[in-house]
C-alpha cells in the first residue's frame, strides 16, 4: 500500500496547527484555573485513559502487585533506618 505524500503533509500540517492552538489555549487559560479544576481535569484524564485501557493479563497483575509489595517493603525498610538515625521527613 502506497501511501499519498501531499495527504499525508495535509494532515501532519492539519494536526500541528491543532496542536498550536491548543497549546495557545492552554498557555493563555493557565492562570484562570484553580488548582481545584485542575485537578479534575487530571482525574477525568486518568479516568478516560483507564476505560480506554486493555484489561491486564494475570501474569501483568501478579508482577504490579509484586512491584508494589516489594515497593512497600523498602519504605518500611527506609522509615525504620530513618527513624533510627534521627531524620525527618
Amino acid at each position: 500500500m502506497q501511501l499519498d505524500k501531499e495527504l499525508y503533509r495535509k494532515t501532519y500540517e492539519s494536526f500541528k496547527q491543532w496542536n498550536d492552538a491548543k497549546l495557545l489555549d492552554r498557555v493563555r487559560d493557565a492562570d484562570k484555573l484553580t488548582p481545584a479544576e485542575l485537578w479534575h481535569r487530571y482525574v477525568d484524564l486518568w479516568e478516560f485513559a483507564k476505560k480506554i485501557a486493555p484489561p491486564q493479563s494475570e501474569r501483568q497483575q501478579a508482577q504490579a502487585f509484586t512491584e508494589w509489595v516489594e515497593y512497600y517493603a523498602k519504605m518500611q525498610k527506609f522509615e525504620a533506618w530513618r527513624r533510627a538515625h534521627g531524620k525527618r521527613a
